[in-house]
């Protein structure tokens, strides 16, 4: 099967320079300063701050995610209002611009009713009419799920490294090539058959430019993480990660690329290979890795989650074509990923 020339162009991308997000001056209203140019971080919340009882203006101002509407969606608010309860040290971000592009869904369209298979993904998507950000477009995902432990492929050595990326995102299936997305990464690196090593790496990125790592908000195999991104306009996002283990948590705000604007016709809940020197990656022997608590929602207040009837579930296939990893609903909520074939064996 000769998938080269779509493989190659999933990574096209990746012949971009690394550039700074913006070009722009920050100004104070923009939030604080990071270590990399249009990204900022909220003012600190004062001391004995309750994100359970504050106003949504109060929310905005410090950097904490949406409150979902109770009344409309108790599984998405159960799962806010838990992350809340666990954010107990904020962390300020110090960032790590990557050569990684993570991209837009590598599709085959769809292999029977709410099922397609993918050359980098293995995700269920939600999707509506937006075709520009408007009142149908998708502007928050959030989700929980534990981070996998990174292997190669039993009794494999493959010389180098393989990735699996877990995530949840705005955009980057269909009409949109855009993507504003958050999670993390476990990967594994084995050469002369006994040299191994380990990443374990939170990130976000707003594609078309590379991921960027948190290195100052550890992570490790099996930690809980609580990940959420959302935007305020077409042009300016956010992601927030929480580690359930630690109680750490760090929120960043993001100005789009130049000339990238989200349209928000999809949300997904993702585990991926990325694009690794103009290809597509090995994918980590991650064996298993759990979703729950996944929701996402439109600026007009309609919720999506990964069990909604209109959802689809994409299966990754290998460069052969041959099924590597894929998803089963568990409940409305939760996403159970598995890893088969030469991801495995």
């Amino acid at each position: 099967m000769k998938t080269k020339s779509m493989i190659l162009n999933v990574a096209a991308a990746a012949l971009l320079s690394v550039a700074p997000f913006a070009s722009a001056q920050q100004t104070e209203s923009d939030g604080v300063a990071t270590n990399l140019p249009g990204v900022t971080t909220s003012i600190a919340p004062p001391s004995g701050f309750n994100p359970l009882t504050a106003s949504d203006g109060e929310l905005a101002t410090y950097g904490f995610p949406p409150r979902p509407d109770q009344n409309v969606s108790p599984g998405a608010f159960s799962a806010w209002e838990r992350a809340m309860k666990a954010s107990k040290e904020r962390v300020f971000p110090v960032l790590e611009l990557t050569s990684h592009f993570n991209g837009p869904n590598v599709g085959l369209g769809k292999t029977g009713v709410g099922t397609a298979n993918s050359y980098n993904w293995s995700a269920v998507v939600d999707t509506t009419s937006a075709k520009s950000y408007g009142a149908t477009s998708i502007y928050l995902a959030f989700t929980e799920f534990v981070i996998p432990v990174a292997n190669q492929a039993f009794g494999s050595c493959t010389g180098g490294m393989d990735f699996s990326l877990s995530w949840v995102g705005i955009d980057g299936y269909g009409v949109s090539t855009d993507m504003l997305k958050a999670g993390t990464e476990s990967d594994a690196y084995c050469i002369g058959g006994n040299k191994r090593a380990y990443l374990y790496s939170a990130w976000f990125e707003w594609y078309p430019f590379a991921e960027v790592r948190l290195p100052n908000l550890p992570v490790s195999p099996g930690d809980d993480m609580f990940v959420e991104v959302w935007s305020s306009s077409s042009t300016t996002g956010n992601a927030y990660l929480l580690n359930y283990n630690t109680n750490q948590y760090l929120e960043v705000g993001i100005l789009a690329p130049p000339g990238t604007q989200l349209v928000g016709n999809s949300a997904e809940w993702v585990v991926e290979r990325p694009s690794e020197n103009g290809r597509l990656a090995t994918l980590t022997n991650y064996i298993s890795d759990y979703f729950s608590g996944a929701a996402a929602e439109t600026v007009a207040g309609t919720v999506y989650y990964p069990g909604s009837s209109a959802a689809i579930s994409l299966t990754m296939l290998d460069n052969s074509g041959n099924p590597i990893s894929y998803p089963t609903l568990l409940g409305s909520y939760g996403i159970w990923f598995q890893d088969e074939g030469s991801a495995r064996w």
